[in-house]
């Protein structure tokens, strides 16, 4: 009986080890991989002798407010990290640029070195190619058009 104790006293001092880490450290929430077709966030350059399609870009949201966004080649040596803050909550638009979208989008305001970019955020969608080297991957693209920003700034009140 006093063993079962110590091994479920051990278990519990674990399990808050390991939940205070992930508060102390902030825990990565989702992830998602630039789309191909996208152009790279704010403050990140593709080095010298890379071409955009030799680097991707993994965008890893940590807490509440936190994006990170890290650029690797193709054998996933990191070669640069850039850290953005979120703005507000992620809203759900129903506008594209190819116009309105029935399944609406996910956006989401990270300002990286004082720019402030829009992210579109897409999850795991079937027949989307959402693919990559044999994975499934969720998706984020960077979003110039004026409309989307407009929609997306009135539903956050700023006008």
């Amino acid at each position: 009986m006093l063993k079962m104790f110590l091994d479920t006293k051990r278990l519990g001092l674990i399990v808050a080890v390991c939940i205070s880490a992930c508060a102390i450290n902030s825990c990565i929430e989702s992830t998602f991989n630039l789309a191909s077709e996208s152009r790279l966030p704010q403050g990140i350059a593709i080095p010298p002798g890379f071409t955009r399609a030799d680097v991707s870009v993994t965008l890893d949201y940590i807490g509440i407010s936190q994006a990170k966004f890290t650029l690797r080649d193709k054998n996933g040596k990191k070669l640069a990290t850039v850290t953005g803050k979120t703005k507000g909550n992620p809203v759900r638009l129903n506008t594209t640029p190819q116009g309105p979208d029935p399944r609406s989008r996910s956006y989401q305001l990270v300002i990286i070195n004082g720019v402030t970019e829009i992210i579109e955020d897409r999850p795991y969608r079937e027949h989307e190619n959402m693919v990559q080297n044999g994975k499934i991957v969720a998706l984020f693209y960077v979003v110039d058009d004026p409309a989307v920003r407009k929609e997306l700034l009135e539903q956050m009140g700023h006008h």
